[in-house]
């Protein structure tokens, strides 16, 4: 297993791609001063010159970027947004090699129509040549939805779909990492390693980001039972930017958990 820092948790989503770009940019950089030599990037329709600075970035600051999270809810895009989404992310993601494409999944009404059946057909087609695993994440606000997860994987064992374990998802949907381990096995592609309490919300009623080691998971289990498996892949770390600190608290605690195997 390896560290990587998810930069979703450092950027704000814009309309204008210079703003965009700068943002990432700075995201980069800020990872890069916390320590870190693998990031999960995030990419959606955004024009060439984009991708060939953001390119151009990770090879000067000597980053490698293993995974990337596309757009929620792209499946829920207008026609045109998601195809040029599609095209635009696919592209970038062949040029950079990445290994992993990060799904979350639509609203629990969306997922029993044909929209979804469609589109996630088109993503599922653009990962197999661009030679990169789709992941759905386990997101909470799916019913049941590792089985979801699960009976898509076996619906289509012969191609490159696995799940993205959000550490944090899986304490709040009630599951846990022996039973995930079991259930997914190889198709395992991507952890996101942070932490919960139990709730998704703070007492101020916005979204809160448990740093890993600050929350009630056994991380340090979780990490053993993984290593055990035979996982060998990042622990993406996915907290918020908004203080450095909380990236560097949450390697230096991945760092830890990796040493006591």
């Amino acid at each position: 297993m390896f560290i990587s820092c998810s930069i979703l948790g450092g950027i704000k989503s814009s309309s204008a791609p210079e703003v965009l770009l700068t943002n990432l940019i700075r995201t980069i950089v800020r990872v890069k001063d916390a320590g870190y030599d693998t990031v999960e990037l995030y990419y959606g329709n955004l024009p060439n010159w984009v991708g060939d600075t953001i390119q151009a970035a990770l090879d000067d600051l000597k980053l490698k970027a293993y995974s990337i999270h596309l757009p929620k809810f792209l499946t829920l895009f207008d026609e045109k947004d998601f195809d040029e989404t599609v095209t635009s992310a696919f592209s970038f993601i062949r040029a950079c090699e990445l290994k992993v494409a990060v799904l979350h999944l639509p609203d629990q009404d969306q997922l029993a129509g044909p929209q979804w059946k469609r589109r996630f057909e088109v993503l599922l087609k653009a990962a197999e040549e661009s030679g990169c695993m789709l992941t759905l994440e386990n997101v909470p606000y799916i019913e049941n939805v590792d089985q979801f997860i699960l009976n898509e994987i076996g619906k289509n064992s012969n191609r490159p779909l696995g799940i993205t374990i959000d550490m944090e998802f899986m304490y709040i949907n009630g599951s846990n990492i022996e039973w995930m381990i079991d259930a997914f096995g190889g198709k395992i592609g991507n952890v996101h390693f942070r932490d919960s309490d139990g709730s998704l919300l703070g007492e101020d009623g916005y979204r809160q980001y448990i740093v890993p080691g600050e929350g009630r998971i056994d991380l340090h289990q979780v990490v053993k039972k993984l290593h055990t498996s035979g996982y060998r892949g990042p622990l993406t770390i996915e907290v918020s930017h908004r203080q450095k600190r909380n990236i560097i608290d949450a390697k230096k605690f991945a760092e830890d958990c990796l040493a006591n195997l």
